[in-house]
């Protein structure tokens, strides 16, 4: 299998977002036990401490918990090794320069952002393609950690190629220390691949599926709009959607009774019924699945009690892909310098109020909802600048003209 893709033998990965509290890592283990029934599943959490709801194990699926900073500490300290291994070539030309970038044993180091994201990508990678697995589950964290997690693999390789262009890279330094260059090197080039593999894993639709989970409070279908919108923004739209900790009543429950519990009950409801309806536009919209999970009787203490929620699980599992449709150029018409051309990108879901755009040398950068997605321009569109854009119709439309110094006159 090539390096920018995952899913050896039909590997399945799904990750599951959505905000604290929304019962998310409950829905992982649901849907990895329901996964169980077709095929060997693996259940990966991710986090500083194990949720006490896999603590304790006896589930049908394979679990492994990553934790950020062992994943660094252990990669920190193969990596130096390496390094160190080496130096016995360049010791002499390095001596007393006092630059020793292995210095930091792997015990002292207790967090680095993107590191952190690559590794857990990267192990969550190598689970799929080992080949054991029909399916992976990926508890995954918040939005705001999501956004992290999907982005550090190309932002990484995108600030090392900017402040160290990889042609330079492998030229060699004209001087400076050599054991110091040496370390860069074997730091640099490594990670640089590793970060572009992991970027085509992330972008690949058919290697990373998401779902998302909320619940019907008032105010969250409001807010999962947004978070959609900024994760298409990103180029991800979900497998399904699912509304959680529904509250099943029958009609033996008198939700007109003036008492207080009764009150906030009936208050919950309502917002349920607001968020299936918001939820459903949505639903419309993109084109995915909303499944409903019923709020459990009692509290899910173990796997099995997880595993007996019922559910529409096979909503998820049956469902294709979820794509968004790759940005088009269209020629709007005009010859020579008059030319125009059209770039849309389909963001059905964001607001326009939030759009922001910017270029950097071969590159658009749109911003939206919070986030930055960078997108390299087609060819044709690399030698025009930006002349207007608009969003209508559910898309973003940047209109190109030709720019007059890098033009091809005929």
């Amino acid at each position: 299998m090539s390096d920018g893709a995952s899913g050896a033998d039909g590997t399945r990965v799904l990750l599951l977002a959505g905000a604290g509290g929304s019962g998310r890592t409950t829905t992982a283990t649901a849907l990895a036990a329901r996964a169980a029934d077709r095929g060997r599943t693996l259940l990966v959490t991710v986090g500083r401490v194990v949720d006490p709801l896999l603590a304790d194990g006896g589930a049908p699926f394979d679990h492994v918990h990553l934790n950020p900073v062992e994943l660094l500490a252990q990669w920190w300290e193969s990596l130096s090794a390496t390094v160190r291994a080496g130096r016995g070539l360049v010791d002499s030309a390095d001596a007393g320069s006092g630059f020793d970038p292995f210095a930091l044993e792997p015990p002292e180091l207790t967090g680095l952002a993107d590191a952190e994201h690559v590794l857990v990508l990267r192990a969550i990678r190598g689970h799929a393609d080992s080949g054991e697995y029909r399916t992976v589950v990926v508890d995954g964290p918040g939005f705001d950690g999501l956004v992290s997690l999907l982005t550090a693999p190309a932002s990484l390789a995108a600030y090392l190629e900017r402040v160290w262009p990889r042609h330079i890279r492998l030229s060699g330094p004209a001087s400076g220390p050599a054991a110091g260059a040496l370390a860069a090197l074997l730091l640099a080039e490594p990670l640089a691949g590793l970060a572009e593999q992991l970027a085509a894993f992330v972008a690949d639709r058919s290697a990373l599926e998401l779902v998302y989970v909320l619940t019907g409070d008032a105010g969250r279908p409001a807010r999962a709009r947004q978070e959609l919108a900024a994760l298409e923004v990103l180029g991800l739209r979900p497998v399904a959607l699912v509304l959680g900790r529904l509250i099943d009543l029958d009609d033996r429950f008198a939700l007109d009774l003036p008492h207080p519990g009764v009150r906030l009950v009936r208050a919950r409801v309502a917002a349920q019924d607001d968020a299936r309806e918001a939820l459903a536009e949505i639903s419309t919209v993109l084109d995915r699945p909303v499944v409903e999970l019923a709020e459990a009787a009692d509290l899910v203490t173990t796997p099995a009690q997880a595993a007996a929620l019922a559910w529409d699980a096979a909503a998820i599992l049956d469902a294709a892909p979820a794509t968004v449709p790759a940005p088009e150029v269209r020629r709007l018409g005009g010859e020579g310098m008059d030319v125009r051309y059209e770039w849309g990108i389909a963001l059905p879901l964001v607001d326009p109020a939030t759009i922001g755009l910017g270029r950097v040398e071969e590159d658009v950068v749109v911003e939206a909802h919070g986030v930055r997605r960078r997108i390299r321009l087609p060819s044709v569109l690399r030698r025009c600048v930006v002349a207007g854009a608009a969003h209508t119709e559910g898309e973003l439309r940047v209109t190109f003209a030709p720019d007059p110094e890098v033009w091809p006159r005929g």
